[in-house]
């Protein structure tokens, strides 16, 4: 089954104040590092990397794999389906943001798995390990029960024409979602998860830089 990979890194950086995307962490921009990853694993045989129009001629791209660079959206969902668009051939396709520079190989190994084993998708996700409460106007309505409550991530890993189909009816219908796995999800696509880390965090703000350069000083000490 032929797997193709596709990495976020077209963000206009409006909250964060910059193109995070291109942020040095340890000399190297941040969207190399999940490039870094996908080079690990064997299964992946192509990359795209979605990038901002205006970047696509300057940014150097180090990978062993083969690799198309794509012009993004102007919201996620858009930088996702230009991406899909792109693709002549595949099975399987791998979403992937990478203003998280730390997931792991497992995490893209899982998914496929889970995909290879019969499911429509699987997204990795973290059970929340705190009390989610839902407010409405600064009033707590309610206390969720936590049990059955997961933080989603990614790597997500769908079917891809299955994700392809998804992502043209929501076009047609006028929706949008934060992530591919809603868009599977409305369309009655079976979807699980695989086990995802507390390491995998979403680069967000300047004090999540500060808390990856920490990270990674950690991992050179062990």
């Amino acid at each position: 089954m032929k797997v193709v990979a596709v990495l976020l890194a077209a963000g206009s950086g409006k909250r964060f104040g910059e193109k995070k995307q291109f942020v040095k962490l340890k000399g190297e921009p941040l969207f190399q590092y999940s490039i870094n990853t996908v080079n690990k694993i064997d299964l992946i045989t192509d990359l795209i990397l979605v990038l901002p129009e205006e970047d696509i001629d300057r940014v150097k791209v180090f990978s062993f794999k083969n690799v198309i660079k794509v012009a993004g959206g102007r919201e996620r969902q858009e930088s996702v389906f230009n991406a899909l668009k792109k693709i002549e051939d595949a099975d399987i396709v791998v979403i992937h943001d990478t203003a998280r520079p730390f997931a792991t190989e497992k995490m893209f190994l899982d998914g496929i798995k889970n995909v290879k084993e019969g499911w429509d998708g699987s997204i990795t996700a973290l059970k929340s390990r705190d009390t989610i409460k839902e407010i409405k106007g600064n009033k707590v309505i309610r206390t969720l029960n936590r049990e059955n409550l997961y933080i989603v991530q990614t790597p997500q890993t769908f079917i891809f024409s299955k994700l392809f189909d998804a992502h043209k009816k929501a076009i047609e219908k006028g929706i949008f979602g934060t992530d591919d796995s809603f868009l599977m999800e409305i369309e009655g696509y079976r979807i699980t998860i695989n086990e995802g880390s507390i390491l995998n965090f979403k680069i967000t703000t300047k004090d999540d830089i500060t808390l990856a350069n920490c990270l990674l000083r950690s991992k050179t000490a062990l």
